[in-house]
């Protein structure tokens, strides 16, 4: 048996108000992104369909209509369509109506009941949903750092890329992409936030804890243009608020050195739901968002998949090219290949990188892709210890290459190591 829950304190004219502008607003935030965090059916931009994309669509058209006034966007602004909670136009205009609907909703609401306040359940009702947002949200980013999704490990790709050809996100990419220990960490930590968040008793500890892991995504997201920051700062602020709730209390703790009672526990229902209902709320609630996550990570580029070249794939270096008719200089020679799963890199001699795409079709031993401006290539490839020799076309001309494999520990970001003590 759990005690019963303390008479909530009469709340004053401004609570009252700043509470009930608190639910609307964050409701009209987050209700939109709820089929969103489900990823196998289409959430987090995954796909470019399923029912997450047209359940966003519903919300959507105020959130443009809105964009191209405040902000002079034209055309079909294709991305507020993508069901992702992107930085998009869209979506920073959705926020603005939110706090315009939720400012007037919160006037009106209060002004109504003024002489016989009412509406006792907005403070459960606002915990329970920014609880839930924060958690349920959470879910496929932890899972995807877990499994691992987010930040699968270094390709050979990115041991032929320099610095200066990355973009800020590419950097960061690459930075939590080499150390398997720190991004598990941190899918580890936002697993623990989703927990206790479930939990009345234990949500100001989860909503401490989304603050500061949070608060470093979101930092994170600005200083590398990450484009999901409005996203990231929302999950703060709603963390935030809770954290607000317990404020004297924490700090009476923390900072006074002082002892406290137990705090309010206000809940949604008021004891009328029973306890077995509210269990079974939480496990399918968090249970089918991380099911989804799973089944939608594990299954992998839902695309049609290029054929296996496991044999082939990985960093070459040219040690012979030819070329019929011989190159140009719009067609210069090749220095390195990277073949990886879904893409192929070259390392011009001109020393540009050309990036192109793996396509399906052809077999094991022929890789086919596709490069900027219109360039197809189809090589034969076979190989002999580690020997590559390619034969086919590319751009409409015949072309063999010979390579010989690069061994990636002989890459300083790969064969440095761990080393406790540094001059050992």
């Amino acid at each position: 048996m759990t005690a019963p829950d303390q008479p909530l304190a009469p709340r004053g004219l401004a609570r009252r108000l700043v509470e009930r502008f608190a639910l609307v607003t964050f409701g009209l935030y987050h209700l939109p992104l709820f089929l969103n965090n489900y990823p196998s059916i289409g959430g987090g931009g995954v796909m470019s369909d399923g029912l997450a994309v047209t359940w966003g669509h519903v919300f959507t058209r105020p959130g443009i209509w809105l964009a191209r006034i405040l902000f002079h966007m034209t055309g079909p602004m294709t991305e507020a369509l993508a069901g992702d909670n992107g930085d998009v136009g869209e979506e920073w205009a959705r926020l603005i109506l939110g706090v315009a609907i939720g400012t007037i909703v919160a006037i009106v609401w209060t002004v109504a009941d003024r002489r016989l306040p009412g509406a006792a359940w907005v403070e459960g009702g606002l915990r329970v949903m920014l609880r839930y947002s924060i958690a349920l949200g959470l879910v496929s980013y932890a899972v995807s750092k877990i499994v691992p999704q987010q930040f699968p490990p270094l390709r050979p790709v990115s041991y032929e890329t320099r610095v200066g050809e990355l973009t800020p996100m590419g950097l960061l990419w690459g930075f939590m992409r080499y150390s398997r220990p720190y991004s598990l960490f941190g899918g580890l930590m936002e697993a623990l936030a989703i927990v206790l968040l479930c939990f009345r008793r234990t949500a100001t500890l989860g909503a401490l804890i989304t603050v500061v892991v949070m608060t470093n995504v979101s930092l994170i997201n600005l200083a590398y243009d990450v484009p999901v920051k409005l996203y990231a700062s929302m999950i703060v602020l709603s963390a935030a608020v809770l954290v607000l709730y317990d404020a004297r209390r924490l700090v009476a703790v923390f900072v006074t050195n002082r002892g406290v009672g137990p705090g309010e526990q206000p809940t949604l229902f008021d004891g009328r739901m029973p306890t077995w209902v509210r269990w079974t709320i939480k496990i399918l609630l968090v249970g089918s968002v991380t099911a989804s996550s799973l089944a939608a990570f594990q299954s992998g580029n839902l695309a049609p998949a290029p054929a296996e070249v496991a044999d082939a794939e990985g960093a070459w270096g040219v040690t012979s090219f030819g070329l019929d008719p011989p190159e140009t200089t719009t067609n210069p020679k090749w220095r390195r290949l990277i073949v990886d799963r879904q893409s192929i890199a070259i390392r011009l001699d001109d020393d540009a990188m050309m990036r192109c795409r793996r396509t399906s079709g052809g077999d094991e031993t022929t890789l086919q892709f596709t490069c900027g401006q219109g360039r197809k290539g189809n090589l034969h490839w076979t190989q002999t210890g580690t020997q590559l020799h390619l034969e086919g076309t590319y751009d409409g001309a015949r072309i063999t290459v010979a390579a010989r494999r690069l061994d990636e520990r002989d890459y300083p970001l790969m064969g440095g190591g761990f080393h406790l003590i540094q001059d050992r």
